[in-house]
């Protein structure tokens, strides 16, 4: 197999986890990450590399944020309607956790 792309050591990706901060900018987290990499005695990972990572790592946490919120909300509006004294049904409360995932 052509390798494509370089293939980074898990504890890269968990370190650009570890230190993305949403104040800072990706330039300042990428010099973090090649600082830390040099320390564990790793190849530091280019800033186009760390960039995306950064990015797409982000707007998996944005989506899975916006999940739990829309599962929260299905489930206050479940309780509140058996407190109401109405019980839904399996298809609607279904349907509506069905809704809250996309």
């Amino acid at each position: 197999m052509v390798p494509l792309a370089p293939r980074y050591d898990p504890r890269i990706l968990a370190t650009i986890r570890a230190l993305d901060d949403r104040r800072e900018p990706v330039a300042e987290i990428n010099r973090r990450v090649g600082l830390a990499a040099l320390k564990l005695g790793l190849i530091k990972p280019s800033y186009v590399h760390v960039r995306r990572f950064v990015l797409d790592e982000r707007e998996r946490q944005d989506a899975e944020h916006r999940r739990r919120e829309a599962v929260r909300e299905v489930v206050t509006d479940i309780t509140g309607a058996v407190l109401a004294g109405r019980v839904p049904t399996v298809y609607e409360v279904l349907d509506r956790l069905d809704d809250a995932g996309r």
